[in-house]
């Protein structure tokens, strides 16, 4: 017997497919018919129908579309990173007591340890109504300060210098209240105190000193510079620079500090 007598084997596997496949139950004419219900999908290749040289700038185009793609990606990559780093940036130049347009500059920092000073809180109640007492507070408000011509427009003041007029006129009403200070409180002394209260409260919260102040058994407790609060040391803006700003800012006709007394 030669050998092209000798069927091979996957031959006889598809003519054995005339009768019925016992695993699958499925015959010759099942597969045939599967065969054409595949649809045929044309590919992108030369049959012969393109030039070479149409090929060769089909070829190039390909090319050049795979780098622009390319390129493309990595200019929104490198947008996407500017976009945060900016964003990431701008949240990071928030300062604590700053604007929150991030307006101003970024203040200087100081370790600054507090001390008693008599000059600012006088014993004697009624020197806090002497010009030699509001001549001390106001070494400590920026140049310029003062009402507008105008009191009918909107005008913009500052937290810091509002604050120091909060603590002087809660001052001066307590010291107008004791015995022996024949001093005229204005109508609104009750209202103003409280509205001062409310307002210290949370610009004390708005600034969050977590300063240690390490209190001692032998502190005094008077209350004076042998108390523990003023042992501690704390991280403040440097108040020159902040003052030198605003002053700046009042120049400007950008914001309007009011006077501390008033």
């Amino acid at each position: 017997m030669s050998l092209k007598s000798i069927p091979n084997m996957s031959q006889r596997a598809y003519e054995s497919l005339d009768q019925e496949d016992p695993l699958s139950g499925r015959t010759k004419a099942d597969y045939s018919h599967d065969e054409k219900d595949v649809p045929y999908w044309p590919r992108f290749q030369n049959d012969g129908s393109l030039t070479p040289r149409t090929e060769k700038y089909r070829a190039r185009l390909g090319s050049f579309a795979r780098v622009a793609n390319t390129v493309l990606l990595v200019v929104i990559a490198g947008l996407l990173a500017a976009l945060l780093w900016r964003d990431g940036r701008s949240r990071a130049s928030l300062q604590v007591g700053g604007d929150f347009g991030g307006a101003g500059p970024q203040f200087g920092t100081k370790i600054t340890k507090w001390d008693a000073d008599e000059a600012y809180v006088p014993k004697d109640p009624n020197e806090f109504f002497s010009k030699k007492t509001i001549d001390q507070w106001n070494t400590m408000m920026p140049a310029g300060n003062g009402w507008r011509q105008d009191e009918n427009i909107t005008f913009f003041t500052t937290s810091m210098t509002h604050q120091l007029h909060c603590v002087f006129m809660m001052a001066r009403i307590y010291a107008a209240l004791q015995p022996g200070v024949n001093r005229t409180l204005p109508e609104d002394y009750q209202s103003h105190y409280l509205h001062c209260i409310d307002y210290l409260r949370q610009a004390i919260m708005c600034a969050g000193d977590v300063a240690m102040e390490p209190h001692s058994p032998t502190d005094a407790d008077d209350n004076g510079p042998g108390d523990g609060s003023w042992a501690g040391y704390h991280v403040c803006k440097d108040y020159s620079q902040v003052t030198n700003y605003i002053e700046g800012e009042i120049r400007d006709g950008v914001r309007t500090v009011l006077p501390i007394d008033d």
